[in-house]
């Protein structure tokens, strides 16, 4: 296994608890653990929405202890903050409250790659905070205070909210702000070097070893380079619980092939962020697909995998459009095959 990350370091940082028993981790996600002012600072919704919500539209149903305080699991959590997102969107509260999380999840994907247009600054007051002074830090060229917060963020946060709600946005910041010639070049280098280094190292804090769990291969072929989101969804699948075999960027797809029947994969990941050469890379998805096992699935994700739709139904290939996208799926996934 070709592998620059093969340490093994602690399970993860919501718990220090394996991710292999996928139960254990859906029973914990279940229980009602979590008090109003978690559910406030995780959603970004005041206290009285939430009670309003819960009271009055059913969004979700909250347990009491034994002082009668309101607890909420992390799937009312999950639920509210899309929630938020889809009235952010346009929506109205009375018109999807009863929507399933899977429904709600359609649609807030929908609405928002219909109205992506640039980097949105996050809401959330204290994810809010840690973005600014990103921002700030990466105006200044002050790399050494960027490390310091990117450091507070992944203790402060969840694995999951770390990357979608925080370092995702401010990818897409340095990338629109670079093109519109608001930060120069090297601006972009730095703070994009202190990103990697910090997912690099959350990515090795992860990792463990998951000889029992799903296998998967992540890759991007040739003309292909590592991005950030490429770290971001090795990080979202080892903290699903998946055993991750990542053999980097540039890779022939016969390789790709190889490694996946080497190690037994069930599925392969198969990263596309650079434009150039699509029929050449159609072609290759394609031999992937026919000299892949029956039992592998493939997963298309990065920034411009929605050029390779066309291959979705008729060589049942699956497409990730973002990283919400991406964890459930393998979510899924991972309890079908469990």
């Amino acid at each position: 296994m070709t592998n620059n990350m093969n340490n093994t370091i602690i399970d993860n940082n919501d718990g220090n608890k394996p991710l292999c028993g996928l139960e254990m981790k859906e029973d914990l996600s279940a229980k009602p653990r979590h008090m109003i002012q978690v559910v406030n600072r995780r959603t970004g919704l005041s206290s009285d929405v939430i009670r309003v919500w819960e009271k009055r539209y059913k969004a979700v149903i909250s347990h009491r202890n034994e002082t009668n305080r309101r607890l909420y699991s992390d799937k009312d959590i999950d639920k509210l903050t899309l929630l938020r997102r889809a009235i952010q969107a346009g929506r109205r509260i009375g018109d999807i409250a009863a929507l399933s999380y899977d429904d709600l999840f359609e649609l807030v994907m929908g609405d928002e790659s219909e109205s992506s247009g640039g980097y949105k600054r996050p809401s959330t007051g204290t994810i809010m905070e840690l973005f600014d002074e990103s921002v700030s830090c990466i105006k200044e060229m002050n790399s050494w205070k960027l490390d310091n917060v990117l450091s507070n963020a992944v203790a402060i946060l969840n694995t999951n909210d770390f990357l979608i709600e925080f370092i995702k946005p401010l990818e897409n910041y340095i990338n629109d702000e670079c093109a519109r010639g608001n930060i120069r070049y090297a601006q972009e280098k730095m703070s994009k070097l202190c990103i990697r280094t910090c997912l690099n190292n959350l990515y090795l804090k992860l990792r463990s070893s998951k000889e029992d769990c799903p296998r998967l291969v992540i890759a991007s072929l040739l003309s292909e380079h590592e991005s950030l989101d490429t770290i971001m969804h090795l990080i979202v699948a080892q903290n699903v619980g998946w055993d991750i075999t990542y053999i980097g960027n540039g890779v022939p797809h016969d390789e790709i092939t190889f490694t996946a029947s080497n190690v037994k994969a069930q599925l392969v990941v198969i990263a596309i962020n650079n434009p150039r050469d699509i029929a050449r890379k159609i072609y290759e998805i394609k031999h992937i697909r026919e000299n892949a096992s029956k039992t592998e699935d493939i997963i298309l994700v990065g920034s411009h995998c929605n050029e390779f739709k066309q291959l979705t139904n008729d060589f049942n290939i699956s497409i990730s459009n973002d990283l919400t996208g991406f964890r459930l799926s393998l979510e899924r996934l991972y309890s079908l095959i469990r």
